[in-house]
């Protein structure tokens, strides 16, 4: 033991003096014009600034706080673009993606942002806490910021000290190892493995354990619990002992330059219903170039973004010489105008033909970005909105929100560019002209039956399917569909045709390429049933009784005879009500026959399932009612449209600002200059029904309803659509008005042609009469 404790101090004594050393280097040397990027065989440290032993029983995960600090300034590096989420003192430049919080049962689309950009909501107005945010979007993190509160902020509700707080995480953008896995960060995220995820996603260990499940009093220093070891089992963390050394020094494959698999992990966008070999790159792409070359960083990792004016937000910048045209065209004032241009060989564009007001009022990108404009808008995911790039047994992605482009809208200085659209959808208090969303968990207290209308549906088909032989399952049969539990314990769609029965009975059994009943035939008024039938009848309702929370008591109707298991037995009694002539199954309660799902639950089921989707106008009429017995006014946006209930209980669309689209620029992917608008001519833009002009974007969202909002292209670039279709009519006659052009000089010059000709004439007339004389 003794020779152990001098060994951990001559290893501690080691890493200070590599700290004093690099730090005076780092503070007293600039770059040496070193192109590589140093082999990073280093000590591995805590979050109590204790180095790593792998072979210690009970080790404690990585912190990059601390292993990193010795070299690099981890304050510093905490204030870069993509760690200072929450930061409420940093500049945020243009408008970028919000993070969405998507809620299917609630109808919930509510965009998020620290930064206030239009159309955003921040996160404390709502009442969402920082430990909250990290839980919902963690997933797509890469730490620091609102992720990493400092220790004063910290509330007792919260449950950091179980979880830990989520580090810069440096691995995520600089390990060039292939066991750097961004699903497993997601998944150690939503375990509350906060503090455990980049050791667990940069592949340094395997980390066992959840979070969730361990209690709130539950600290790091507690170590594992011994009073359960398979259910609430605090993170833990075995190291992979291959990558130490015998000092205790691990080999991390570290690079400067991250590749763009890194940067597309978080960054992904792609057409939808799209298959993955149709995908053509972005253009730059295509010709080798990295995302690192053009999105550069220094050490406070201010990372260019590229757009216009972006130096008045970013220090590291003098001019626009980071964005098309300064790579492009050059000439950059701030650099001066013999600054040599065409940086990393980036061609000249001649753009023959195009009036130069063109380069004055519209960015590179209208022309160049993002998909060519069709009939309609093109409809795209991205990784933070829609959960792309997160794989293992299940997937995460989600439909929702649908996002599209592009929308063509003018920035600050007035030039219009392309951007993407999302419709928010979300519960809300009003007073007066003003609204307050509503988390999704304040919804469900007052309305979640009403909000799961297939829930029930769901848990019946389960508890049938378990009594049922093991190549059967039991289905919901409704008015042209055939609805199936799916494996995340929701319904789909079968894709078996309705059977002829279908009208008559509402549940029936799948077995191979059929659909049975699932009560077969049988005379309900004979004096003994067939065993067999008698058995299928009592296995049924005693799975319906296993059921909880349920209105009453399971029961069978068939003609005039009522069917219940009576301590075990099944009990045939007259019913008094109207008589069947299918079997319904149904509860019965305080002598009243009710179907096992209510009429408003078979609607609503019929009209949501096999949809996008989750929400009916009836629905929303019913939440709005429940929230309002509370004597406040509620609404719900959807689909461009703010819906209250009238005075009649009818529910009434509305316009409102809260219901505007939310927009943010695009600049990728580019398009090769040959799939450029304008390549065809002037009619790519200019002609009377023009995509780029006059296509529209209707309201979508979680609501099934007639009643969305419409925008039309031109109103989103703040132009006015008679004129520019009469302007468009121009480019149309333009080639009768060349034609008769032709033809009218043409007319002009044979009449100059017979003028030269006659006096020609006239002319070699006088000259013979004056030899004459």
């Amino acid at each position: 033991m003794h020779k152990f404790i001098k060994s951990i101090v001559y290893i501690n004594l080691i890493a200070f003096g590599l700290s004093l050393s690099c730090l005076a280097e780092q503070k007293q040397q600039p770059w040496d014009g070193n192109r590589t990027t140093p082999v990073h065989l280093i000590p591995l440290k805590d979050e109590f600034d204790q180095i790593i032993v792998p072979t210690e029983s009970n080790p404690l995960p990585f912190s990059a706080r601390f292993t990193c600090a010795p070299c690099h300034d981890y304050k510093l590096i905490s204030g870069g673009l993509h760690f200072r989420t929450g930061a409420a003192t940093a500049p945020s430049g243009r408008a970028g993606e919000p993070w969405v919080w998507v809620e299917e049962k609630t109808g919930t689309l509510l965009p998020l942002s620290f930064d206030r950009w239009p159309g955003t909501w921040r996160p404390e107005e709502i009442g969402l806490s920082a430990w909250d945010f990290t839980l919902l979007f963690g997933r797509h993190m890469a730490g620091g910021g609102v992720s990493e509160p400092a220790d004063e902020s910290i509330t007792p509700a919260s449950r950091w000290n179980v979880s830990g707080k989520v580090e810069v995480n440096c691995l995520a953008c600089h390990n060039l190892s292939n066991k750097q896995n961004p699903s497993e960060w997601a998944k150690q995220i939503l375990r509350q493995n906060f503090r455990w995820a980049a050791t667990a996603a940069g592949g340094l260990g395997e980390v066992g354990g959840m979070a969730s499940r361990v209690g709130p009093t539950w600290d790091i220093i507690d170590g594992p619990n011994p009073d359960d070891t398979e259910w609430a089992v605090p993170p833990f963390v075995r190291y992979d002992r291959s990558l130490f050394d015998s000092r205790h020094q691990a080999f991390l494959d570290i690079t400067g330059q991250p590749p763009d698999s890194r940067c597309l992990a978080c960054h992904s966008v792609a057409p939808a219903a799209i298959n993955k070999f149709q995908y053509d790159a972005d253009v730059h792409t295509i010709a080798g170039l990295a995302c690192v070359q053009c999105h550069r960083h220094d050490i406070t990792h201010a990372m260019i973004r590229g757009y216009e004016g972006e130096a008045e937000h970013n220090h590291l910048l003098d001019g626009d010489s980071f964005t098309c045209a300064g790579c492009h065209l050059g000439g950059d004032p701030a650099r001066g105008p013999k600054k040599p241009a065409g940086r990393l060989g980036a061609p000249f564009p001649r753009h023959r033909g195009f009036p130069p007001v063109h380069f004055k009022r519209l960015a590179c990108t209208v022309c160049h970005s993002g998909p060519w404009p069709e009939k309609d808008l093109t409809r795209v995911r991205t990784s933070r909105a829609n959960r792309l790039g997160i794989y293992g047994i299940a997937r995460w992605e989600t439909e929702h929100p649908a996002i599209f482009q592009p929308v063509y809208i003018r920035d600050a200085k007035g030039k219009l560019g392309p951007h993407r659209l999302l419709w928010p959808a979300f519960w809300a208090e009003k007073e007066g002209e003003k609204i307050r969303p509503l988390l999704p968990g304040e919804v469900l207290a007052s309305a979640k039956k009403i909000l799961e209308p297939g829930a029930a549906a769901a848990r019946i088909l389960n508890a049938l399917t378990l009594q049922l032989e093991p190549d059967e399952k039991a289905v919901l049969l409704l008015p042209g569909k055939v609805c199936a539990l799916n494996v995340d314990g929701g319904l789909s769609l079968s894709p078996f045709p309705p059977p002829s029965f279908s009208d008559t009975l509402l549940w029936a059994v799948q077995k191979g390429d059929a659909i049975l009943p699932l009560i077969p035939d049988f005379e309900p008024g004979a004096e003994t049933l067939d065993p067999d039938i008698e058995s299928r009848l009592i296995g049924i309702l005693e799975a319906l009784a296993s059921l909880e929370d349920v209105p009453g008591k399971p029961a069978l109707v068939y003609k005039n005879f009522l069917f219940q298991v009576v301590e075990t037995y099944l009990e045939k009694t007259d019913y008094p009500g109207p008589a069947g002539e299918t079997p319904q199954l149904g509860w019965l309660s305080e002598g009243k026959f009710e179907p096992l799902i209510s009429e408003f639950e078979q609607r609503t089921i019929g009209r949501l399932v096999g949809t996008e989707e989750t929400l009916t106008e009836e629905q929303v009429a019913l939440v709005l009612q429940a929230l309002n017995r509370q004597n406040k006014e509620f609404v719900y946006i959807a689909s461009g449209k703010m819906f209250v209930l009238g005075q009649d209980d009818k529910l009434k669309a509305l316009d409102h600002p809260a219901a505007q689209p939310v927009t943010w620029p695009l600049a990728h992917d580019v398009r090769p200059a040959r799939q450029s608008l304008g390549i065809n001519g002037c009619g790519d833009c200019h002609r009377i029904n023009s995509p780029f002009l006059f296509r529209r974007a209707r309201g979508t969202g979680p609501l099934q309803t007639q009643h969305a909002k419409v925008l039309s292209a031109n109103s989103f670039s703040g132009l006015s659509g008679i004129y520019q279709r009469l302007f468009g009519l121009s480019f149309a006659l333009r080639p009768l008005f060349k034609g008769f052009l032709f033809l009218t000089l043409l007319v002009i010059g044979l009449i100059l042609l017979l003028v030269f000709a006659l006096g020609l004439g006239r002319l070699s007339g006088l000259l013979e009469k004056g030899r004459r004389a």
